[in-house]
């Protein structure tokens, strides 16, 4: 009698984040890093078998690796997703997104709360390539129909938003999209795979910068798409043609740092829950923003779609405005100012001078990102000491602020 072997039961996020697909197999326990950028074959039609194969080959780095297509096969099963694609850059990964599914006189609908970077491919877009692109306001849903029009192929979200953490209902997202004849692109980078599940919302791609989150130790910079292999087939292609594949070592460090993702998340989403509830009492605090509170606006739909917390990203302003910021900032002790996110170490910066310089005094206004807001990216650090450091800082600005300051 043949025996038939038992369904493999669904596997948690934490044991997937480990062990991939491929845990109980013998051999090397972590992937090996292939230093070799081209391969050889005993016949034409192996190798012509081999590029046939595309980003799962191992023809020509460019077109696949086997250790970068190890670490995407980690992604995307993290991701719930039939594919996932590794980049050189966030920007890199939505660049060619973009590339794929735009020709001149397409359009495109993005918020006005988009990431600086993205706003700028879409100026660069729009200037050399003839693409078009109307904004609407993330926190306005009733108004996002009104930015389509016949000529509309892609919608491009972030939710949560940087850095003001507008939280996009992407089930809604995506029915307006598809109604529309247009395609869902997701930048899921602050809540992270782990965090939020675009596709399974109806999301058609989904990317990342994994320099953030996916990485977490300030040490790399890539990016990744996940999606449907149809979906990503494009995508590939344009990496093919344009070349922004990621290092196979970068590939490896990715992969390693996937292991500890969910334990990461979860300790870091903790901490900016517990900073963000102590900011929003804090007397030295004007404004804080996270959808962790039940005062946000949309913390309703983040407790509906994110799946592991509420990120590890959160805003505030104290009384005083730009200055009192840049005092604040400058007063820390262990947070670090840096321009990024999603670390094990807790991160500061200014978004006015940094993620959203580009747009200026009267774009930031028009995004709702005051100029004297400080964005704090929670790490995994004990809570007490990052909330000693960041009571002494708000205490630090306080003493730079009038005291007739209004809240601003």
């Amino acid at each position: 009698m043949t025996r038939v072997p038992k369904p493999r039961p669904a596997r948690g996020p934490r044991t997937r984040a480990v062990h991939g697909d491929h845990g109980g197999t013998i051999g090397p326990v972590s992937t090996p890093i292939v230093h070799s950028a081209t391969f050889s074959f005993p016949s034409l039609a192996a190798m012509d078998a081999e590029q046939d194969r595309a980003a799962a080959g191992a023809y020509y780095q460019r077109l696949g690796h086997p250790t970068l297509h190890a670490c995407e096969e980690r992604l995307a099963g993290l991701e719930g997703s039939e594919g996932a694609l590794l980049f050189a850059s966030g920007m890199a990964a939505l660049a060619s997104i973009f590339l794929a599914s735009l020709k001149s006189g397409d359009h495109v609908v993005a918020f006005h709360q988009s990431y600086g970077g993205t706003l700028n491919l879409l100026r660069w877009g729009q200037e050399r390539l003839g693409w078009s692109v109307e904004y609407a306001d993330a926190r306005d849903p009733s108004g996002w129909e009104k930015a389509f029009r016949r000529e509309t192929r892609l919608m491009h979200v972030e939710s949560p938003t940087n850095p003001i953490l507008c939280v996009v209902d992407l089930e809604r997202a995506a029915r307006l999209a598809h109604a529309h004849g247009a395609r869902l692109v997701v930048d899921n980078t602050v809540a992270s795979p782990l965090g939020q599940h675009p596709l399974a919302l109806g999301a058609d791609l989904v990317m990342y910068s994994a320099t953030k989150s996916i990485g977490g130790h300030s040490d790399l910079l890539a990016g990744a798409a996940a999606g449907t292999h149809a979906a990503l087939a494009p995508v590939w292609e344009a990496r093919k043609v344009f070349g922004p594949v990621p290092d196979p070592s970068v590939a490896w460090q990715i992969e390693r740092s996937l292991k500890t993702l969910p334990l990461r998340v979860a300790t870091a989403n903790a901490n900016a829950l517990e900073l963000a509830r102590r900011l929003g009492a804090h007397p030295g605090v004007a404004r804080t923003f996270y959808p962790g509170l039940p005062s946000h606006p949309e913390h309703a739909v983040a407790a509906r779609q994110m799946s592991l917390g509420f990120g590890p990203l959160l805003s505030f302003e104290v009384h005083g405005g730009a200055a009192a910021a840049e005092s604040l900032v400058n007063a820390f002790q262990l947070v670090r100012h840096a321009p990024s996110l999603g670390s094990v170490e807790t991160l500061s910066c200014l978004p006015a001078s940094t993620s959203h310089i580009h747009l200026g005094p009267e774009g930031r206004a028009r995004a709702g990102i005051p100029e004297g807001l400080v964005r704090i990216s929670a790490g995994i650090e004990d809570i007490e000491d990052l909330w000693a450091d960041l009571d002494q800082a708000i205490a630090r600005a306080a003493t730079l602020t009038p005291a007739s300051d209004s809240r601003r």
